[in-house]
């Protein structure tokens, strides 16, 4: 046995041929940080979702309310799932968060957005 053997055992890492299949592994469970789950809540239309504001964009003016309230420096999440016309509210939406040297991130594909205002970031 060398050195590193004995300080990687010492940190908690053991070779498979020193196991022999004899002790389970351990394995640490990682929490998501969103504690919002749509599926394990069954809420249908959430207002807000840890904090963040969520908008249901039907027509355009939802859009406009959605960027009043961005304007302020709240991050808004943007569901699209029930949108008139998606690329006229998501092209509202990128000139304004051009504007205003923000960040939008895609959480879902053509349904799912959020605008971040300038030095906010998703970790």
């Amino acid at each position: 046995m060398g050195i590193f053997t004995e300080i990687f055992k010492a940190l908690g890492f053991e070779s498979e041929s020193e196991n022999n299949g004899n002790s389970r592994k351990k394995v640490k469970k990682v929490e998501p940080k969103a504690s919002f789950n749509l599926k394990k809540d069954r809420i249908e239309r959430p207002d807000r979702i840890d904090g963040v504001k969520v908008f249901y964009i039907e027509n355009f003016e939802d859009c406009k309310k959605a960027i009043d309230l961005f304007k302020n420096d709240e991050p808004v999440l943007i569901n699209f799932e029930y949108a008139d016309d998606k690329l006229k509210a998501l092209g509202f939406f990128e000139g304004a968060i051009f504007m205003s040297k923000g960040s939008m991130e895609t959480i879902e594909e053509n349904k799912l957005i959020i605008l971040l205002p300038e030095g906010v970031e998703i970790e």
